[in-house]
């Protein structure tokens, strides 16, 4: 792990005005001199404001936390001065990095690749190396993709029906429990998202009335959608007082 003596040619030497260098040299101490998203300790160090400044965030040790370059692309994905290292950050940040870093590389990344679900990192697992889709009737995106996230549920579902998925090809922020995966599997949506990439738009045999009647057929676009579900209640709504006004006739 680098000290203050030794990690000088790996600390951010940006400054934001008078105290900005000893505030920034008190950050990384607390924080042992490593990123506190990855745990690297031997990357450009930067102290980055958890509310940033031009929301009104302090520059005071509580409102910064220690993380290297790579990672503090990840928390600012429109600032394109990140984009030569954002893809050498961790896909998945450490178990016990703080909420305000606790993200994914990529917003993508957050999302189910399969049933489109937005999930937290410690309930997703990342199938890497994903075998190439080229030559198929894929999109040229997805021939040259190299890893996707998965939910649990979805990737247990894979790793039992999918061949090329196997354990070894899972990773994620904790060790990944093949047992859970599996356990889980008939959690996953019978029909996997529209967007879903060909390696895992794979079916689930539905089960039960509910399961056939609307999540295997369009109605699960207006059953298990919540802003569908809400529109359809309003449309109903206006219909019954629709009705009703027709009813009571003319005043």
């Amino acid at each position: 792990m680098g000290t203050g003596a030794d990690a000088g040619d790996r600390v951010d030497t940006r400054g934001y005005g008078e105290g900005w260098d000893e505030l920034r040299r008190k950050t990384l101490c607390r924080d042992g001199y490593a990123c506190r998203r990855c745990g690297a300790d031997d990357r450009t160090l930067q102290a980055h404001h958890i509310v940033p400044r031009s929301a009104g965030g302090p520059d005071d040790l509580e409102n910064l936390i220690t993380v290297c370059r790579p990672c503090h692309g990840v928390i600012h994905q429109s600032n394109s001065s990140f984009d030569d290292v954002r893809d050498d950050a961790a896909l998945f940040p450490r178990p016990d990095a703080p909420d305000p870093v606790a993200r994914m590389r990529e917003p993508s990344d957050g999302c189910c690749s399969r049933c489109g679900g937005e999930f937290e990192p410690a309930e997703l697992v990342a199938w890497m190396d994903v075998p190439s889709t080229a030559g198929t009737n894929s999109t040229a995106r997805e021939s040259s993709v190299d890893h996707l996230t998965l939910c649990k549920p979805c990737a247990g579902f894979v790793l039992e029906h999918v061949p090329a998925c196997d354990r070894d090809s899972l990773t994620g922020n904790h060790r990944v429990p093949i047992h859970e995966l599996s356990a889980r599997r008939l959690d996953a949506p019978v029909r996997p998202s529209v967007f879903a990439p060909s390696p895992v738009a794979v079916r689930r045999e539905p089960r039960g009335p509910r399961e056939r009647v609307v999540d295997d057929t369009p109605l699960r676009f207006l059953l298990n959608h919540r802003g569908m579900r809400w529109l359809t209640l309003l449309a109903i709504g206006y219909v019954v007082l629709f009705l009703l006004m027709g009813s009571m006739g003319p005043v």
